[in-house]
């Protein structure tokens, strides 16, 4: 048998040329970019695949090339009418031409493309993440959390580098009120392939910690739809939906909507948005107080007012009162006085013939207790009564000298003289540091003169 032979270049010719008369002229193509990179010479290469739906496997594959002079033009076409980035993991709908190298292979040379067809899937890929969580019956479990009153214990998901994180520090250090709130930022990639896993990351490790925190805040500033996207998929909002601490969204700007942002507790259009909500928790419970304060000083004033309408009545009432009162003592008095009058008059009657023995006695004892008062007188005189009492006052003069002597060296003028000085306030000497307060005006007292001054600052010896 007769064999003919080719060469790799004939059949590789040969095979190039079928392909270019089977698939003369463009052709519209339905793909998910698998890869793609810019060369230093402008020209994009990319890989375009097609994958089954069920199984998330890959039926087909072709590499694409878009020439520098083209990707100039569809690059910013794209991006501009769809705000996505030409990236990996978008479905597009481009033209292409066949082509065949002898070096290269097959490929595709996109010509254009229609930014339309790829909204369009990106809107039903949004639609249906929304409509599993919501067949899930989880879209609504983290707004069903009830935020804390006073938020001051927060769980930061952020990159360190990004200008919004930047925002929301200088926003919650730097508010007027002085509010204090502790942060601990928990770093994440907010965009690019790897954000979904290191955000998921990052929620798992506040969830190691979920006793400490009050809530999580997740942020990231403003960018282009395509640079949010992360946010848009279901396992990062799947895991914001059933998180066990309230989640409050930070991401982007007003025009955004993401997502993690709508089964979030509360959802911001920007990190600073996100600190004045948490520091409007704040401001909200000092307005409380305040009102609460006002209502009760409105309250006590008016029982007070009450209270003092009521004594000036029993006031009024008192003297009437009280001569009733006096009237019923005098009357019960004068009976008493007379019952009293009655009884020792019967009393006496009874008794007269007993006084009238003690009276005798009476008077026989009192006569023989002067006698003897006046034999002690004499014997008191005779034991040099006057030297004694001499010696006694001599004695309790010296000691009161003493006790004047002891007195004048505390006295505080004499004190004052030597240097000393005495601190007052509100007329009361100051005997421990504990007793006065910054801004406290106290008076100091010198032998010559007196000043006064204000506390600024108090140092307390341990």
């Amino acid at each position: 048998m007769d064999k003919t032979k080719y060469s790799l270049l004939e059949l590789t010719g040969m095979i190039g040329k079928t392909i270019t008369d089977s698939f003369p002229g463009r052709y519209w193509v339905v793909a998910e970019i698998n890869d793609i990179r810019e060369n230093v010479r402008g020209h994009c290469y990319l890989e375009l695949i097609e994958k089954d739906p069920d199984r998330d496997s890959i039926l087909a594959r072709v590499r694409a090339t878009v020439w520098a002079y083209t990707w100039r033009l569809l690059k910013p076409y794209f991006e501009t009418s769809t705000s996505q980035i030409l990236d990996k993991g978008i479905l597009v709908l481009v033209e292409v031409t066949i082509e065949f190298h002898e070096l290269y292979g097959l490929s595709l040379n996109i010509k254009d493309i229609d930014p339309v067809y790829t909204l369009g899937d990106l809107e039903r890929r949004r639609a249906e993440t929304i409509r599993q969580l919501e067949e899930e019956g989880i879209i609504n479990m983290n707004k069903a959390l009830l935020l804390p009153v006073l938020p001051s214990r927060i769980a930061v998901i952020s990159s360190p580098l990004a200008a919004g994180y930047e925002d929301f520090m200088h926003q919650i250090n730097n508010n007027p009120e002085k509010y204090h709130i502790d942060t601990t930022l928990f770093p994440a990639l907010m965009q690019g392939n790897g954000a979904e896993r290191s955000i998921i990351d990052a929620l798992d490790k506040v969830f190691e910690k979920e006793n400490i925190f009050d809530l999580v805040v997740i942020l990231r500033g403003g960018g282009s739809a395509g640079d949010l996207n992360c946010f848009n998929s279901y396992e990062i909002a799947s895991h914001i939906a059933q998180f066990p601490l309230p989640v409050v969204t930070g991401i982007g700007h007003e025009r955004d909507h993401t997502i993690a942002g709508l089964v979030a507790n509360t959802d911001l259009k920007t990190p600073t948005a996100a600190a004045e909500f948490l520091l409007g928790r704040f401001k909200e419970q000092d307005q409380k107080i305040g009102t609460l304060s006002n209502r009760l000083a409105s309250e006590v004033s008016s029982i007070l007012e009450q209270n003092k309408q009521m004594i000036s009545n029993k006031l009024n009432y008192f003297p009437l009162l009280l001569r009733n009162s006096l009237g019923q003592k005098v009357r019960q008095l004068n009976s008493n006085g007379s019952i009293l009058a009655r009884s020792a008059n019967t009393f006496m009657q009874q008794n007269s013939h007993r006084i009238i023995s003690n009276h005798s006695r009476f008077g026989f004892i009192i006569k023989n207790c002067f006698l003897r008062m006046k034999s002690r007188m004499e014997e008191i005189r005779t034991h040099n009564l006057p030297g004694r009492t001499r010696d006694l006052i001599r004695k309790r003069g010296e000691r009161l000298l003493l006790y004047e002597t002891t007195i004048g060296l505390v006295d505080p003028a004499k004190i004052i003289r030597k240097g000393y000085t005495l601190v007052l306030k509100e007329g009361r000497i100051i005997k421990n540091v504990r007793d006065i307060a910054v801004e406290d005006v106290l008076e100091t007292k010198f032998h010559d003169g007196r000043i006064k001054s204000k506390v600024l600052n108090i140092n307390i010896n341990n």
